[in-house]
């Protein structure tokens, strides 16, 4: 046997199902055009019609079963619509042997199952195509859907159908009711979909609609002159409706809009408005059909249940709309909006109003990142609820600030709730300050009420840092008292840190933090033996690990006195490095306080800039450019840029101040 060309075999390789498909699709188009031609221009007789008409029914049926075999979510829809095609062939092949018998046939027995199979192919295609799980409001357009679409077939179909035949045949009554349906579930589908539509769903439809008008017309033919005949218009619409469906099964399915549309409350208010039309008509006459009573009525009482759906979706969609504007996302509690109301509520009843607000908490946040400054706020929440029961309540303002109103028999104080509030840990602390009011003795109305709370916090809080700047004085001056020069050191890192704070462009209370701390950053060096921090040569191990501890000492020294352990706090972490190889903590990263990646940062280029006992001074040039070799391994890079643009501004600085200060020429 001679092997097939080698042009064949070439084309053969490149025949894909999908090329195969279109092929196929084209042949259709131009066997239904061929047919709307012969009808139109009367070319040919009732064989060429037939001939015609079964190919086009074979073609659509192979493209579907290319289609069946292609992986898709829509498989065994097309499994079904395969299953159709082939009875639909084999009951015209049954028709061109033994005629069309416009009464009942043997083809009809397997017309018969086509219409079930294309009912379960569009179920399974909404299984496959409408995500999961369907809203209760959808359920409910589609009932309304099929209830409308199948009321109004009743009418004007299947109604007309059986009373235009005095004898009504099974076929009669059967393929109208068969088509009514197969209208019915493609609108409840489409109502599923939320009458969203894309190509193949728009196809699908389309080609379900030529079905539907086609058998609908042809049978109200056939039951007017009795005659079934090949060679019509029907033709061109059983053909048209098989491409259109065969088309739709290639085309790739597109996943549906998730936003709700304006359709989804036009379009069943309309089927709704029609269904009644529907009843009303139909109640007019006077002899009305019972299943169009039946189904329209149905219909009405879904679009009934339909409006009592939404007035309940719209009740919750209020209720929770008003929950969330006045509830805190973050924490759960109420927010400023229901503070407001509440305090709107007391009518003159005694309790008091409470205002904290959280120092440390921007740099727990830029240090830990959002998401554990997100739990913190929660946990602070918790503690305030908590400490506010039983007749109190705890608010979150917005920020860092929080609110809480005592009931006027409550026993815990303010100051008891700025405790509770307080969080620790390692590498953080975070405090609150507070102002409290009497209500309504010290204020009558909300807006007072909240404005002299805020005065009160923020004088609270000026004290607090008043409170630690006579302790940060006196421990600097012990400094000054035992090493000057390490008095100076901490000086010149206290000034260049602020400025580099400066440049990253912290808050006012931050500069303060990261001040205090490099004025007291080497204070635990006091605690060392005299004379161990300036050897010239390297340390035995032993050695070293206790000078590392210098930190820790210094630490402990700021910690007893309460206003100060944020500073103590950023001292002990003063030495950790980028990459995790400092000490005394081996922190790495963005879990070493900001402040101390600037103290750090500071404290290194003076001690480069410094004279010291293994190296000699540097230039603040060279200096510079040292730390930048050393960011992302010692130093955080963003702080190493803010340092040199710092240390770049005090250069020019000093500069043009040198020129300012040089005598002129006479």
């Amino acid at each position: 046997m001679n092997d097939p060309p080698a042009s064949v075999r070439r084309a053969l390789r490149h025949l894909t199902p999908h090329r195969a498909a279109g092929a196929l699709l084209l042949l259709s188009a131009a066997l239904c055009a061929a047919s709307a031609a012969r009808t139109l221009l009367g070319i040919g007789g009732a064989t060429t019609a037939e001939a015609i008409y079964d190919v086009g029914i074979v073609t659509a049926c192979v493209t579907w079963c290319l289609r069946a075999a292609v992986p898709d979510p829509a498989h065994w829809a097309f499994v079904c619509g395969v299953a159709a095609s082939l009875l639909w062939v084999a009951g015209a092949g049954v028709t061109a042997v033994e005629g069309n018998d416009s009464a009942f046939s043997t083809a009809d027995v397997l017309m018969f199952g086509i219409h079930p199979l294309v009912v379960l192919g569009f179920f399974l295609y909404g299984r496959s195509s409408v995500p999961r799980p369907i809203p209760a409001p959808r359920w409910v357009d589609a009932a309304l859907s099929a209830l409308t679409v199948a009321a109004v077939g009743a009418a004007f179909v299947i109604e007309g159908a059986l009373a235009s035949v005095g004898d009504a045949t099974v076929t009669a009554a059967v393929y109208p009711t068969g088509a009514v349906v197969l209208a019915a579930i493609a609108v409840g589908l489409l109502a599923l979909r939320g009458w969203a539509f894309d190509r193949r769903f728009a196809l699908i439809v389309a080609g379900a609609g030529c079905f539907v008008i086609t058998e609908i017309l042809y049978r109200h033919a056939q039951a007017q002159s009795g005659v079934a005949e090949f060679g019509t218009l029907y033709d061109v619409g059983w053909m048209a409706g098989a491409l259109l469906l065969a088309a739709a099964a290639w085309q790739p399915q597109r996943p549906l809009p998730s936003e709700p549309r304006r359709s989804e409350i036009v379009v069943p208010i309309l089927l709704g408005a029609i269904a009644l039309v529907v009843l009303v008509v139909e109640g007019g006459q006077a002899r009305p059909a019972p299943l169009t009573i039946t189904l329209s009525g149905l219909a009405v009482a879904t679009l009934i249940a339909r409006m009592a759906l939404s007035l309940t979706t719209n009740y919750r969609l209020l209720q929770h709309s008003r929950r969330e504007a006045i509830t805190d996302s973050v924490t759960g509690l109420g927010n400023g909006r229901r503070l407001v109301a509440d305090l709107e509520r007391l009518g003159g009843a005694r309790a008091t109003l409470v205002l904290l607000d959280l120092n440390g908490f921007k740099g727990y946040n830029d240090t830990f990142g959002h998401l554990a400054g997100d739990q913190l706020l929660r946990r602070i929440g918790q503690a305030l609820a908590a400490a506010a029961e039983p007749d109190g309540r705890a608010y979150r303002m917005g920020g860092d600030e929080f609110c809480v109103l005592l009931g006027p028999d409550a026993t815990t104080t303010p100051a008891e709730l700025a405790a509770g509030a307080a969080q620790r840990g390692d590498g953080f602390t975070v405090t609150a300050a507070y102002g409290a009011v009497a209500l309504p003795r010290e204020a009558d109305d909300a807006v007072a009420a909240l404005r002299l709370a805020d005065e009160r916090m923020y004088a609270h809080k000026r004290d607090d840092s008043a409170r630690g700047e006579p302790v940060v004085a006196a421990l600097t001056a012990v400094i000054a008292a035992h090493d000057p020069q390490l008095h100076r050191h901490a000086e010149a890192v206290a000034r260049l840190a602020d400025a580099t704070a400066a440049a990253l462009g912290l808050d006012a209370d931050e500069r303060r933090l990261v001040r205090h701390a490099a004025l007291l950053h080497d204070l635990g060096t006091l605690a060392l033996p005299a004379g161990a921090t300036a050897e010239p040569g390297p340390l035995a191990d032993d050695e070293e690990a206790f000078v590392e501890r210098h930190t820790v000492f210094g630490e402990r020294m700021i910690a007893a006195t309460p206003a100060l352990r944020r500073v103590a706090t950023v001292v002990r972490a003063s030495r950790e490095r980028w990459d995790g190889s400092g000490y005394p903590d081996r922190l790495a990263g963005t879990a070493i306080p900001r402040a101390a990646r600037i103290v750090f940062a500071c404290h290194a280029f003076d001690a480069i800039v410094g004279d010291r006992p293994h190296a000699p001074a540097r230039t603040r040039a060279e200096a510079v450019e040292i730390m930048r070799r050393c960011a992302g391994s010692s130093f955080d890079p963003a702080v190493v840029e803010a340092l040199a643009g710092a240390v770049e501004r005090e250069v020019t600085t000093a500069a043009r101040a040198a020129r300012t200060a040089a005598p002129q020429p006479a």
